[in-house]
């Protein structure tokens, strides 16, 4: 009997392990939002990419749009490195939204929510 109830917390415990995972996996994709400060941006809308990006013609899709073409300035990762790294981007599509003063929110993933407040 001892053994049953053994391998049933041993499945318990895996799927709530399962469950962790997904939920910081979706977040990550999603949530995230976070504020930021910045001199080196002047106010407008940053599209952060990378050519290994998997989703970022999808996200430069929804940009356009939305915004149009010139609505907002895209910042590969190629070519800005030391602004990722500045920033504290390390995953990308995101998109950075910067207001007066360099104070900003970054929207990382699909830019529905950034989109979705205009």
């Amino acid at each position: 009997m001892d053994e049953v109830w053994t391998r049933v917390g041993l499945v318990v415990g895996a799927l709530a392990v399962a469950a962790g995972v997904a939920s910081v996996q979706r977040w990550r994709a999603g949530g995230g939002e976070r504020a930021l400060s910045t001199q080196r941006l002047s106010p407008g809308i940053y599209y952060f990419s990378s050519a290994s990006c998997a989703g970022c013609e999808s996200a430069r899709r929804k940009l356009d749009a939305t915004l149009g073409e010139g609505g907002y300035k895209e910042m590969a990762w190629e070519r800005e490195p030391g602004l990722f790294d500045e920033l504290g981007i390390d995953s990308v599509p995101a998109v950075l939204v910067v207001g007066e003063g360099g104070r900003g929110r970054l929207y990382p993933g699909q830019p529905h929510r950034v989109l979705a407040r205009r």
